[in-house]
């Protein structure tokens, strides 16, 4: 566990997190902030020489660790804005100089460029950049115009590896990016992506399914076109006139179309309550072949899902029940209204899949990869170097800017290769802190 007891020395490694916020009205439902809680929390059961500073529009509750630090970063809430927006005066200040860098984990790859030119020339620092990218502008998935799909592969250039959710969307943005691009620069993204499920918190898995349930539908997805919800709607009134026997609940929506509908909200744990006693739920065509968090908030909690057959699917639950039109998919759905039997055993082996989508093994080559890439960094080892050894020995304990001051040093320095050389040193440590903070240990 994190060790978090002031200025214990470390051998840190600092990572500054650029944010993707897509659902701003409630940033605590927020997948981006979902996923990185739930990373930073399993890294810290895997080591203690992590900190991170994470730009954020709001604080958020759910990312306050020990080991982290939200920085205040405006961003519009509108999806096609937040996707170009990028304050280069602001992100200089907030690059501040007496603090310390040595990987940049970027969410948003459309800002990437932004955020490493304002780095390789506005300051001293020198991290390497990786990523996730949750969502690609394609131009069949974006719903709105000047989609930011070149953006997305100019950030992409800038980091070492850029993780997304499934082997399908990385097999799409390749062949989208084949229109456009140099079999050269395709070759070069197939060795930056990397499929990553997003996975499951292996302590949110429930330890048995509810048997006695509600005929509730459940479609707990965003009710946007690109998660085919106006079909889905069509579908369900279609089944609404063959049986009045069942309600669904689609906690995203903001208002119920129909009475037989439910919007109703709920925090987190109360939600996942809720899904336990959801009959069944509904995982729609994607025009975007991502992974489904709430497809496995349903499985982890014991509810089962039709899915649509497509490979990206298939990657999140290979034996679940599929359909390949809305007319299937209603005839599966009186299947598991009609037949509870039937039901619970579909929710036994989805319960029994979450386990195999534990975030554990995931989150150990994540941590894996972090110390590969820290290592990748630069070093300076020169007379300089020494010399700051040198002063660091003589004060015990010195911040930076007091580093910085003592030497002399202006800012047009590139810092990052010395502050790698300086924790290869085996008398020399960082600190648990948002500032570093070097000290000498005999």
């Amino acid at each position: 566990m994190l060790d978090v007891t002031p200025q214990t020395p470390r051998k840190m490694t600092r990572i500054l997190v650029y944010p993707n916020i897509t659902f701003a009205k409630d940033i605590t439902k927020d997948s981006f902030v979902q996923y990185l809680a739930t990373v930073i929390a399993k890294l810290n059961t895997l080591r203690n020489d992590l900190f991170f500073t994470i730009w954020m529009p709001e604080p958020v509750t759910a990312l306050d660790f020990p080991n982290t630090k939200q920085v205040l970063w405006p961003m519009p809430s509108h999806a096609p804005a937040m996707r170009v927006h990028f304050d280069a005066t602001l992100a200089k200040q907030l690059l501040s100089h007496d603090h310390d860098y040595d990987l940049v984990w970027s969410h948003l790859p459309e800002a990437t460029h932004a955020l490493y030119a304002t780095i390789a020339n506005l300051t001293h620092h020198r991290p390497a950049f990786f990523g996730y990218a949750h969502w690609f502008d394609l131009a069949n998935t974006a719903s709105w115009e000047g989609a930011s799909f070149r953006e997305n592969i100019s950030g992409l250039l800038h980091m070492d590896r850029c993780y997304l959710n499934t082997e399908a969307q990385k097999r799409l943005v390749i062949d989208h990016a084949a229109e456009t691009y140099a079999p050269a620069v395709c070759q070069r993204l197939d060795r930056i992506l990397v499929a990553q499920a997003l996975g499951i918190p292996s302590e949110r898995i429930v330890s048995a399914i509810q048997p006695q349930t509600d005929k509730v539908i459940v479609y707990n997805h965003r009710p946007d076109p690109y998660k085919d919800f106006p079909a889905f709607l069509r579908a369900m009134r279609e089944l609404r006139k063959q049986r009045q026997d069942f309600t669904v609940w689609i906690p995203l929506l903001d208002t119920a179309p129909e009475d037989w509908i439910t919007v109703a909200k709920f925090s987190k744990d109360d939600y996942y309550r809720q899904l336990q006693r959801c009959r069944v739920g509904v995982a729609p065509r994607q025009t975007y072949a991502g992974w489904s968090l709430s497809a496995t908030d349903g499985l982890m909690n014991g509810c089962p899902f039709i899915f649509y057959d497509a490979d990206y699917y298939r990657e999140l639950h290979p034996t679940a029940d599929t359909f390949t039109n809305w007319s299937a998919a209603l005839t599966l759905l009186n299947t598991y209204l009609d037949d509870e039997s039937y039901r619970n055993t579909q929710a036994t082996a989805a319960l029994t899949h979450a386990a195999t989508l534990a975030t554990e093994p995931r989150m150990s080559a994540l941590s894996d990869y972090i110390t590969t890439l820290t290592q990748s960094l630069s070093s300076r080892h020169t007379d300089a170097s020494t010399q700051i050894a040198h002063v660091i020995r003589s004060h015990g304990t010195m911040t930076k800017a007091q580093i910085m001051k003592t030497l002399k040093w202006g800012r047009g320095i590139s810092w990052t290769p010395y502050r790698r050389a300086l924790l290869e040193h085996p008398n020399i440590y960082d600190t648990v802190g948002a500032e570093p903070l070097y000290q000498w240990k005999d």
